[in-house]
């Protein structure tokens, strides 16, 4: 496939696959919300879940048809985190802290995921390339020891469903303890 191509595909697949899959993760995380504390948690569970194996598809098949509409498939589960992710630290602070939660999110988001990871996959490219691998196996490795970043996330998300219940169920009180006024 010519670079044009891929260019065209994958930013088409990004657009549209990334915008629903935003909406329908926000979605689910809002019904699940009214069923459990732990939904916000569980739509990045179900993000995991579904995006390691369409990640692996799409890095190890050699036909690019298959790779192109398992990737729409990938982008869309990938992205079905971002509303959740936003409005988890929202659930777990008082009204008026929101702006700054929020603010801080997306500094960690630009900074980590933005800058800090596709740095890391390019570097970690550039190694295996500068070892002897191809250009295109290099960056296929990297990407894959990227996919490894979910077993992380997927840890501390399990470890957040001990927590998160009850820290947002206590807020006012740890507010009101801390001296928080009106309370």
């Amino acid at each position: 496939a010519s670079e044009a191509e891929v260019g065209t595909y994958i930013g088409v697949t990004a657009a549209v696959a990334g915008w629903l899959g935003v909406t329908s993760g926000g979605l689910l995380s809002d019904w699940l919300k009214a069923r459990t504390p732990n939904a916000r948690i569980y739509v990045g569970l179900v993000t995991i879940v579904l995006s390691v194996p369409l990640g692996l598809i799409v890095l190890k098949t050699e036909n690019v048809n298959l790779a192109y509409a398992v990737n729409f498939v990938f982008t869309f589960a990938s992205s079905m985190w971002a509303g959740s992710a936003a409005a988890f630290p929202n659930d777990l602070v008082m009204p008026r802290m929101r702006a700054i939660v929020s603010a801080f999110y997306i500094m960690l988001v630009t900074f980590i995921g933005l800058a800090l990871g596709p740095y890391t996959v390019g570097q970690i490219s550039d190694g295996l390339f500068e070892a002897g691998a191809s250009s295109g196996e290099a960056l296929r490795q990297a990407m894959f020891i990227g996919l490894g970043g979910f077993a992380m996330a997927a840890t501390l998300l399990l470890i957040a469903c001990r927590y998160a219940g009850s820290e947002e169920a206590s807020r006012l009180e740890r507010a009101r303890t801390a001296g928080e006024p009106g309370l």
